[in-house]
C-alpha cells in the first residue's frame, strides 16, 4: 500500500520560512543585479568608446600632419617642373623634418623615378599599388609594406603632382615608419587584458596591443572572429575569440585601416561577477539559517503536540492516570493540555458514576 504523503508542521514552517525569507531576498537581488549590469555595461561600453576615440584621433593626426604636408610640397613649382635637380632639394628638406619618413621620391605618370631624397639610384614605381591608386584617380595612395631596412610595417603615401592646368604630371610618394602609430596602439591599455589593434585595408596588423599575438609582421587577420561579428562597428559587443568571452568595439578609420579596441569579458564584469558569488554566498547562508530556525521551531512545536497526543492516546484506551506538563503554558497549546486534562477528569467522572450504577 503507498502511504501518502502529508505535510507536517516541520514542511509548513520551513516553507512558510523559505517564501517569507527568499522570494524578496532573491527578488532584490534580481533587481539589483539587472540594474548593476546594465550600469556597468553602459560604463564598459563608454570606455571602450572613449578608448577608440583617443586612439583613432592620435593615428587621424599624425595621418592628417603627413598628407598636408604633402599637399604643400605638391604645390611647390619646382615640384610640379617634375626635374631631379630641383625636386631633390626640396625633398630632401622636407624629409629631414618629419623624422619618421625614410624616404621621399617622385614618380612620372609612366612610373619612372624621377627625384628622391636619399640620393638613390632612380627605380621604376609603376607596378606599386600606391602608386597604380594616384594613377587611377584617388586623391590618395596608401600601402603598407615590410621595409627592406627594418623589417617592420612601414606605410608609403602617394598624392598626385598637378600643374596651373590641373593636369596630372607626377606622384609624390613618402615612405614612413610606423613607430608613432604603432607606439599609440601598443600604449593603450583598458584594465589587463584590455588592448587595440590596427589592420590595413586588406586585414594585415599594422600594429598589435599584444606582440605574442602577432608572429609575422603584416600578419594576416582576415580570420579573425571580431571581423565576422555583426553590429561591432554600430556599439561594443561581446563575442568568442580564441576561446575566451570579450567584448569589443570596432570602427574603419578614414584611411580604410581597421581599429579594434577589446577586452576580456571576465575582467571588464568582474564587478559583477563579484556581486553574484557575493549574492548566492547570502542566499545559501541564509537558506542554511532558515533550515535551522525551521529545525528548532518544528521541534518546539512538534515535541508538545506529540506529547499531548501520546496522552490523549492513553486516554482513549482508558489510562486515565496521566500527567499532563503543558497545562501551565500560556499559549495555545497550553490551552490544548488543559482540554486534554479537563477531557481526562471528566472521563473519570463519567466512570465512576457508571461503577455506582452497577
Amino acid at each position: 500500500m503507498n502511504s501518502k504523503f502529508n505535510l507536517n508542521i516541520f514542511h509548513k514552517v520551513l516553507i512558510t520560512l523559505l517564501a517569507v525569507t527568499l522570494i524578496p531576498l532573491c527578488t532584490l537581488w534580481f533587481v539589483s543585479n539587472r540594474a548593476a549590469q546594465q550600469e556597468l555595461t553602459n560604463n564598459v561600453s563608454t570606455n571602450l568608446v572613449s578608448t577608440m576615440n583617443t586612439v583613432a584621433t592620435g593615428i587621424n593626426a599624425w595621418d592628417d600632419t603627413n598628407l598636408r604636408a604633402m599637399a604643400q610640397t605638391t604645390r611647390l613649382k619646382d615640384i610640379i617642373s617634375m626635374k631631379a635637380e630641383l625636386q631633390n632639394p626640396i625633398l630632401v628638406s622636407t624629409g629631414a623634418t618629419y623624422e619618421w619618413s625614410y624616404l621621399m621620391f617622385t614618380v612620372l605618370p609612366d612610373g619612372t623615378n624621377v627625384g628622391r631624397n636619399d640620393g638613390g639610384a632612380p627605380t621604376p614605381y609603376g607596378d606599386r599599388g600606391y602608386f597604380q591608386q594616384v594613377i587611377k584617380g584617388q586623391p590618395v595612395g596608401r600601402q603598407v609594406v615590410i621595409g627592406k631596412t627594418s623589417g617592420k610595417p612601414a606605410l608609403i603615401l602617394a598624392t598626385p603632382i598637378r600643374n596651373a592646368d590641373a593636369t596630372l604630371v607626377g606622384v609624390l610618394a613618402m615612405s614612413m615608419y610606423l613607430t608613432d602609430i604603432s607606439k599609440i596602439v601598443t600604449d593603450t591599455r583598458i584594465g589587463e587584458t584590455g588592448r587595440a589593434i590596427l589592420l590595413d585595408a586588406s586585414h594585415k596588423v599594422i600594429a598589435h596591443g599584444d606582440a605574442s599575438k602577432v608572429r609575422t609582421a603584416l600578419q594576416d587577420f582576415s580570420a579573425y572572429p571580431a571581423l565576422k561579428v555583426a553590429g561591432i562597428a554600430d556599439a561594443p559587443t561581446v563575442y568568442t575569440s580564441e576561446d575566451r568571452k570579450v567584448i569589443g568595439f570596432m570602427r574603419k578609420l578614414p584611411q580604410g585601416w581597421t581599429l579594434l579596441i577589446e577586452q576580456d569579458y571576465d575582467e571588464a564584469y568582474a564587478t559583477l561577477n563579484k556581486m553574484e558569488r557575493e549574492a548566492r554566498i547570502l542566499i545559501a547562508v541564509t537558506m542554511a539559517l532558515v533550515i535551522g530556525v525551521a529545525i528548532f521551531l518544528g521541534k518546539a512545536l512538534t515535541s508538545p503536540i506529540n506529547e499531548l497526543t501520546a496522552i490523549a492516546r492513553q486516554l482513549s484506551n482508558g489510562e486515565l492516570q496521566v500527567n499532563i506538563p503543558q497545562t501551565a503554558r500560556g499559549d495555545e497549546i497550553g490551552s490544548l493540555a488543559r482540554a486534554i486534562d479537563r477531557l481526562g477528569v471528566s472521563i473519570q467522572l463519567a466512570m465512576d458514576r457508571l461503577r455506582k450504577k452497577v
